[in-house]
């Protein structure tokens, strides 16, 4: 299974390395990359994404007044040159926070971590179910 990434990124070099990560691999497919933080949100609305990989300083918006602004149930990966930002990003509760430029087994290691968390609540549901389920066989 594929699952969707998009890129909000005001530097064109730093979209490009992104995309081309996503793009390499296997378990990512790229929805979008984006100059725009408000094409980017747009996007995310108007596909499923699983993934956000978000620059923290942009022009005219940083990604903590973004994520104010809206709501969105999508894994956010944090990223900018800077590394005082990752306490702040981190109590924003995002999923994770990489450093320009990202190095490839950072990035995979992050990836993984999203993944994981995807897969287990997608499983948890229908656990909980099962266990309902037998319970109330016992009941009867």
């Amino acid at each position: 299974m594929k699952y969707t990434a998009l890129v909000i990124d005001d530097s064109s070099i730093q979209r490009l390395a992104t995309s081309i990560l996503i793009k390499n691999h296997p378990d990512l497919k790229l929805i979008g990359s984006h100059e725009s933080p408000y094409e980017g949100i747009k996007a995310i609305y108007d596909h499923k994404v699983d993934m956000v990989f978000l620059d923290v300083l942009m022009d005219k918006v940083n990604a903590f007044e973004l994520l104010d602004s809206i709501e969105i149930n999508t894994a956010i990966i944090m990223n900018s040159t800077w590394a005082n930002f990752a306490k702040k990003a981190f109590d924003y509760g995002i999923d994770d926070f990489l450093m320009k430029p990202m190095r490839k087994t950072r990035f995979e290691r992050a990836v993984s971590k999203i993944i994981n968390e995807i897969e287990l609540k997608r499983i948890k549901p229908v656990k909980t179910y099962t266990v309902l389920k037998r319970f109330s066989s016992l009941e009867s």
